[in-house]
């Protein structure tokens, strides 16, 4: 993450337990458009490198599956100029099943939602996306996480459409023609610089969903495919909202976009 706000303002890191879980989640929902960078980060300790990309999942899958049950996960929502969310406010959740943790399903649940309501602009940006990641998708998919390295990466796409390990960007030089966007910088600051510039999705298609580590599932046909699927998932809501703003029932409006997607 930032180390701070480019505004100018002091970072407020506020930790999340049960008592203020919901205050802060709707707070959190409540930025996710105007903020559509998250950057996430957990306090699990990294697994040592395997050889191959499945070894280095099954060792990822058993330091999350072995990890204690409380677990302090750090959340900041920028914009894309570098700026934090409410003044400068940087999240600390303290996840677990105690009488003062937050439930981490439920967390998990709200990461989720506010990447659906970023959409077509938001992105997720992970330091380590490999053990990052897997804890959220471990309680995002009830608990578990699949057994094959193919199956998580799925999950990951499906639960965060927009996903940049910045591990990936800061050493991978294999996905594109000359240096990887991030080399020689510092990863995040020089991540917002890449969201600032004009044509930012096409020149980031090739490095969505990888994880250091890991590879990725993705072709670079269902790369495009999300794209466009998260383009038209905003313009129907866009149209909906407008459409209930001028007083039209549920029914013309299920008309109209019926008559929008198949004509």
């Amino acid at each position: 993450m930032s180390p701070a706000p480019r505004d100018g303002s002091k970072v407020q890191v506020v930790d999340v337990r049960a008592s203020n879980e919901e205050e802060e989640l709707f707070l959190l929902r409540a930025c996710a458009r105007d903020f559509p960078i998250a950057a996430v980060a957990t306090s699990l300790d990294l697994p040592d490198p395997a050889r191959t990309l499945d070894g280095a999942y099954e060792a990822v899958r058993a330091a999350v599956e072995r990890a204690p049950s409380t677990q302090v996960v750090g959340l900041a929502l920028f914009n894309p100029h570098g700026v934090l969310a409410l003044g400068g406010r940087v999240w600390r959740f303290h996840l677990g099943d105690g009488h003062d943790d937050a439930d981490p399903s439920r967390v998990c649940e709200a990461f989720r939602a506010c990447s659906r309501a970023a959409v077509p602009e938001g992105v997720w940006v992970t330091r380590d996306g490999a053990a990052d990641v897997a804890y959220l998708v471990r309680h995002l998919n009830g608990g578990t996480l699949p057994p094959k390295r193919e199956a998580f990466l799925h999950l990951c796409n499906v639960f965060f459409p927009e996903l940049y390990d910045l591990r990936v960007l800061a050493e991978w030089m294999a996905v594109e023609d000359g240096d990887p966007p991030l080399a020689g910088h510092a990863s995040f600051g020089q991540f917002i610089e890449l969201v600032r510039k004009w044509g930012f999705q096409d020149l980031m298609t090739g490095y969505n969903a990888f994880l250091s580590g890991l590879g990725a599932a993705d072709e670079h046909q269902l790369l495009v495919y999300k794209k466009a699927a998260a383009k038209q998932q905003e313009s129907t809501r866009r149209l909906t909202e407008k459409l209930r703003t001028n007083g039209r029932s549920d029914e013309y409006i299920r008309d109209m976009l019926f008559h929008c997607v198949y004509n």
